[in-house]
């Protein structure tokens, strides 16, 4: 049961898992603190329809935090915080925009010093009795697996216990220097933890590719950044690949994200979200679900993604945090939703406000900025 004196911080609420964890939070009725860069980052959460819709008041408020690297960055925002939810997180581009000798400056560095500054100041705050950080599922994978050069032993599945070393640069490409940043973080993390002994507890949450509508784009050309981009690239005609095939709907990464702050969930842990998809089966998904598209060509069949298997065990997930996660189809439908929508907004210029939830729930190449 949430408490009125609970108040969770909360970092990375202006990127797309962070925008579903934020209107999560305040569904359930958190108050909540957002650590933004900016002022103009916090009003345009503000403008958001989802937030407005919830009519938050005094519930949201803000914290400018404008360099999550520097030594006592997060000092003043943990003050009378309860829990933390650690979102924040450099992301690959998808492309070669950072050039291989800056690497370890713009991806490791800032994942393991922002971790650690907010671990610090949470110490030093004496009040924060959980922090909530987002890993990921490639912090568990070694990278030849990730890339399918390696075929990982079928019998042994990727667990939320695995770990693996931490790979120095130089690094391949921006999406390797990224998974090394979420091993990095993930290890000193747990390291600080281990060293310093404080009065709270971390959970880490090890999602794989996050795939649902994206709140904070509000044009097609948005909706093609980040992880959706992998669908989306696919239904318009690309070939590339491979990526692991490891999915999962952004709803229920959001979900976990807020069932971790409850105490009854195992502390000290860590917990998969994702589950096995072929990139492909999304084809045979907009054929079946948006066939005037298909019909239209503003979706076409002649891409192809190719997967690289991985066997996962996410079971202490379902156990622990009670619910299965949605289906690849669901992550699709709600992606491909929200890009035709976003097509028909700008011939139309109607804008329809989502219930943000997979199919079940609702009431109604250029891949760029690749994470999970």
């Amino acid at each position: 049961m949430v408490s009125p004196k609970d108040l969770v911080l909360i970092t990375g609420a202006t990127g797309h898992v962070g925008s579903w964890t934020l209107v999560q939070l305040l569904r359930e009725g958190y108050r909540v603190r957002a650590a933004v860069r900016s002022h103009a980052k916090a009003a345009a959460v503000l403008a958001r329809p989802q937030i407005q819709a919830l009519n938050p008041g005094h519930r949201l408020s803000f914290i400018i935090v404008p360099d999550i690297t520097v030594p006592g960055a997060y000092d003043n925002a943990v003050e009378g915080a309860t829990h933390i939810i650690h979102i924040a997180s450099p992301l690959a581009s998808g492309g070669n925009g950072v050039p291989l000798s800056q690497h370890d400056a713009h991806f490791i560095q800032p994942a393991v010093r922002g971790t650690i500054s907010l671990l610090e100041a949470a110490n030093l705050g004496g009040t924060v009795r959980r922090v909530v950080i987002t890993s990921s599922f490639i912090a568990l994978v070694p990278m030849d697996e990730l890339t399918g050069r390696r075929k990982r032993d079928p019998s042994k599945p990727v667990s939320p216990n695995d770990r693996i070393p931490f790979a120095p640069g130089p690094y391949e490409s921006e999406f390797a220097a990224y998974a090394a940043s979420k091993v990095a973080a993930l290890h000193h993390a747990e390291a600080w933890m281990e060293r310093e002994r404080p009065p709270f507890d971390v959970v880490h949450l090890h999602p794989g590719f996050v795939l649902g509508r994206n709140d904070t784009a509000t044009t097609a050309g948005q909706a093609m950044q980040g992880t959706n981009s992998v669908v989306l690239a696919l239904l318009l005609g690309k070939r590339f690949g491979p990526y692991a095939g490891a999915t999962v709907h952004a709803s229920d990464v959001a979900r976990a994200h807020v069932s971790a702050l409850d105490p009854t969930v195992l502390g000290n842990q860590s917990y998969i979200l994702s589950q096995s998809a072929r990139w492909n089966d999304a084809i045979a998904i907009a054929k079946r679900e948006f066939p005037e598209a298909i019909k239209t060509k503003l979706l076409v069949t002649g891409g192809s993604v190719k997967t690289t298997p991985l066997p996962i065990d996410a079971s202490l997930t379902e156990e622990t945090f009670g619910f299965k996660f949605a289906s690849y189809e669901d992550q699709v439908i709600n992606v491909v939703e929200h890009f035709l929508e976003l097509r028909l907004r700008k011939k139309t210029g109607v804008q329809m406000v989502s219930s943000s939830a997979p199919k079940k729930q609702r009431v109604v190449v250029n891949v760029s900025a690749i994470a999970c």
